[in-house]
């Protein structure tokens, strides 16, 4: 039997909690070793996950021979450095998102894991859901046509985070805010769906209206962003994002962020789909039908099917579902919609 992979996890809080559990359940790796400055967390994550090795200097971990693998799961900030550490220390990175600060440092980590023949992931385990794989599955039938228009939506009421540290609304630790943090999850999700398409140019509004909301000594980013991306195919995207604002009565409740409404719009040729309910709407002879999609639900959980295709990846055993190239492009939208906003017009990406 092929020996199992050596994981490290850097980062014990409740991102590096969720990737231990997918590897408990897949039970294709061996979580080996964790790295956390707090010594009250690294130590009962270590107990309750049994872990071989636990450092409080990620550096200490990263020496370690036996390890293969690190999954960083940092405030915003550390990512970049974080993961050049372990590409240098010849370890295959899985990285939570954002993937770096900006499109330059992810850059460098792209060329980094090329020039080491390592891989470098990214961590976005929502194109993995049930709901995702049932849309994904739909598009490569063939049964939206040809896509020409995504909405991208994740919004919140009352929603600012802090983080340990007051981090999160500090732009030189966070790197942003609304944007980064939540947008970016909803952008990828419809970029994802449309088949990852070059992006060309973006025209963008950030706005900071709620920083009275959060009691935090620095609050320099934005707590809403509205994009509108065009891509190389011809097609479209609009994203709306917010940590807060004065939303309408038709968005739900949500426990700890007021209000908020996360959800995902593909309009095709032929039909198009929405993630919240998910459902389908097909041209049949002439006549739009609303035909429900049925996700698969015995199925593993996202993190763990992510953590599936990042071993398989490393094994040569299936391509990475996220890879360094994509991280690369997502970053430059994110790039792209902040120095839109800062320069009241659109801005073009340069091919890469």
């Amino acid at each position: 039997m092929k020996k199992k992979l050596n994981l490290g996890i850097i980062g014990t809080g409740w991102p590096g909690q969720m990737h231990a559990q997918a590897i408990q359940s897949i039970r294709l790796a061996n979580l080996y070793a964790c790295a956390d400055l707090d010594q009250t967390r690294r130590t009962e994550f270590a107990k309750t996950y049994e872990t071989k090795k636990c450092f409080s200097d990620y550096s200490e971990l990263l020496k370690d021979p036996a390890v293969n693998a690190v999954i960083i799961c940092l405030p915003n900030f550390l990512h970049f450095p974080a993961s050049l550490a372990a590409l240098e220390a010849g370890k295959h990175v899985l990285c939570e998102k954002p993937p770096t600060l900006n499109a330059s440092e992810m850059k460098v980590l792209r060329e980094e894991s090329l020039k080491r023949r390592l891989l470098y992931y990214f961590s976005r385990q929502f194109r993995f859901t049930p709901a995702m794989r049932a849309a994904k599955k739909a598009i490569e039938e063939g049964r939206l046509g040809k896509i020409y228009h995504a909405e991208a939506t994740f919004i919140r009421s009352r929603g600012i985070p802090v983080g340990v540290g007051n981090w999160f609304t500090e732009k030189k630790r966070s790197g942003g805010g609304a944007l980064i943090d939540i947008g970016i999850h909803a952008l990828d999700a419809v970029w994802y769906l449309m088949g990852t398409p070059r992006p060309v140019s973006i025209t963008a509004q950030v706005f900071r209206n709620f920083a009275h909301l959060a009691k935090v000594p620095v609050f320099d980013v934005e707590d809403a962003a509205y994009a509108f991306i065009r891509f190389d195919n011809g097609a479209v995207a609009q994203l709306e994002t917010s940590w807060a604002g004065n939303l309408t009565d038709d968005v739900p409740p949500r426990q700890y962020f007021g209000q908020e409404l996360v959800n995902s719009v593909l309009y095709g040729t032929k039909g198009s789909v929405r993630l919240k309910p998910l459902s389908l709407f097909e041209d049949q002879n002439g006549t739009l039908v609303t035909v429900p999609l049925k996700a698969a639900d015995n199925e593993p959980d996202g993190f763990s099917l992510q953590l599936r295709n990042f071993l398989e990846a490393i094994e040569g055993k299936a391509d990475p579902v996220n890879n360094a190239d994509q991280a690369v492009a997502l970053m430059e939208m994110i790039d792209g919609i902040y120095a839109s906003s800062d320069l009241s017009r659109e801005v073009p990406i340069p091919r890469q």
